[in-house]
């Protein structure tokens, strides 16, 4: 793209001077003839100099009206077939700005406003009385005083001062038009622009994250359009997590009210092989029946007095509460959960045991009865490391539980497992990838399991709070810090095998890099009703995502 036309895009209104009409756009109606030709002649010269949009094989073309000073602006014209009306913004008489009006118009668009300029600047409606009467369009052409091609800035629905600055890849909030999001999103990457797999969906619009420097998004929403609104990125993990007890539960009841669990005789149940469930918590408790709590040792407590469990079991049913929380409709939810705690709330399991402590909890679980059954584990060990994918003791007992030859009954079972979180102190703020391929944090035993599936993390999460010191880690779309990967060289199967979000870490400082809530997931925290929402993540919150998919 010429230079000029990208910096034309970008600051919107910086070639604004060179369409407008000879002289100061005046109060005064151009309604003699000269006037009124000249008016309808620079208006016809500014969108002679607009893309042309059938040429360059594009959707459409994003205009920036802007009004005449001292009057009303009509926009009805501006929404009627092809043309879009996105945003308008009342004059501001303090700053002596006129309205302004940002509109999508397809090709067509364009030249149905080209013919409405036209017809005002030749033709006289006849008045009933078959007098000459006021040219036709008068009142959307007369409020015009200016059209040129919008920029990134006329799109902008946050306050003016966020708009990002420098030429850097930041994070922008994407209204897309529902029948064209899909066509946006595959496309984009050809722009440099990532869009992230979170989605906010409206009855009008879908809003994702993408991130992208101003020139190739700029690029992307003038080739691709779509786009109905940009917006700077601000409701993030910790925005619910920081709030007071009182406000989280006014969030706790919408979401509440919005969740229908759906009736069934056979759905299927996500269970989690844990620390126990707290089901005391109003989200979870719906979803998990009183009678669907065990434990591989009968004398244990089948509740949650740690906080892990029931953090992975909000994620299990909702997801990210952080999306939940926002979208404002109603959520469908058809699984169920089970819990089955295999770790007790003090002290730890003998290594020796920890394969038979697996197998007691899903055998206390298949006793409810013959389910469809997603198992979910998130816990792993570190005294079998290195085993460099050989198996050990735990993953042997996984892969004879997963393939149907252990356990009361001999069926197969589905089952996820963690791949383990890095040793954190082992990063700097940079290259952190060698680190999650290096040796010492190999994918933790049992996840090389060849049965299981190994669910490891990568992340979408690079939005702070507004003013916040730092830099995420790691890129959109990569590999998460937290996540173990495998680097056998022998003929071990890779691992992880499927990715889901674990969150991102933040780089403020010296090393190491440290977690945010922002950079996190939301979900239930168990010590209701003293807090309703806490954060987490890692390949634990990963494992939950997984299992609630599959």
């Amino acid at each position: 793209m010429p230079r000029d036309r990208r910096h034309f895009i970008l600051n919107g209104l910086s070639k604004s001077e060179k369409f407008k009409p000879k002289g100061q756009p005046s109060t005064k109606h151009p309604s003699d003839v000269a006037d009124r030709a000249g008016h309808a002649q620079a208006l016809l010269q500014a969108i002679d100099h607009l893309p042309d949009v059938k040429a360059e094989g594009t959707a459409g073309v994003y205009l920036d009206v802007a009004g005449r000073a001292g009057e009303i602006m009509v926009t009805t014209g501006l929404n009627a077939s092809d043309l879009t009306l996105l945003r308008f913004e009342p004059a501001q008489t303090a700053a002596n700005q006129p309205p302004r009006a940002t509109v999508f118009a397809t090709g067509d668009g364009v030249a149905k406003l080209r013919r409405k300029i036209e017809d005002f600047a030749q033709m006289n409606r006849t008045k009933k009385d078959g007098t000459e009467g006021r040219p036709y369009h008068a009142d959307l052409v007369q409020s015009i005083g200016a059209i040129v091609e919008a920029g990134l800035r006329a799109l902008w629905r946050s306050p003016a001062a966020r708009f990002p600055d420098g030429d850097g890849a930041v994070p922008w909030e994407l209204w897309l038009d529902k029948t064209q999001a899909a066509a946006f999103v595959g496309s984009a990457p050809e722009y440099e622009v990532a869009v992230g797999a979170d989605r906010l969906e409206f009855p009008e619009d879908i809003v994702v994250i993408a991130t992208a420097t101003r020139d190739a998004l700029a690029l992307a929403v003038r080739r691709l359009g779509g786009v109905r609104a940009l917006a700077a990125p601000s409701i993030t993990a910790d925005y619910f997590d920081a709030m007071p007890i009182e406000e989280q539960a006014d969030w706790l009841d919408n979401l509440s009210a919005w969740t229908t669990f759906q009736a069934s005789d056979d759905p299927s149940y996500v269970t989690l092989l844990d620390r126990g469930v707290s089901r005391a918590h109003p989200l979870i408790e719906p979803g998990l029946s009183v009678d669907d709590r065990h434990a591989a040792d009968p004398a244990w407590d089948v509740t949650d007095s740690v906080g892990h469990g029931t953090q992975l079991a909000g994620l299990a049913l909702y997801g990210d509460l952080t999306l939940a929380l926002q979208t404002m409709l109603p959520i469908e939810i058809r699984h169920r959960l089970e819990s089955a705690k295999i770790i007790p709330d003090a002290g730890h399991n003998p290594h020796h045991l920890l394969g038979a402590l697996t197998r007691a909890g899903i055998n206390a679980a298949e006793s409810s009865g013959d389910r469809r059954r997603t198992f979910a584990m998130a816990s792993t060990t570190e005294e079998d490391t290195p085993h460099d994918g050989a198996p050990t003791s735990w993953s042997s007992e996984v892969d004879q539980l997963t393939a149907g030859v252990s356990g009361t009954k001999k069926t197969q079972r589905l089952m996820v497992i963690s791949a383990g979180n890095t040793v954190q102190n082992m990063f700097g703020n940079a290259d952190y990838l060698a680190v999650c391929d290096h040796p010492d944090n190999e994918i933790e035993s049992p996840a090389q399991a060849w049965n299981a599936i190994c669910v490891g993390a990568y992340t979408e999460k690079n939005v702070l709070p507004a003013g916040e010191p730092g830099a995420p880690l790691a890129p959109v779309g990569d590999l998460a810090p937290s996540s173990r990967t495998a680097s056998w060289s022998s003929h071990w199967p890779l691992k992880p095998d499927v990715v889901f979000e674990g969150g991102n870490w933040l780089v403020n400082g010296p090393p190491p890099p440290l977690q945010h809530p922002a950079l996190s997931l939301l979900t239930t925290d168990h010590s209701f009703p003293n807090r309703a929402f806490t954060t987490c993540g890692e390949t634990s919150g990963a494992t939950a995502l997984a299992a609630r998919r599959l």
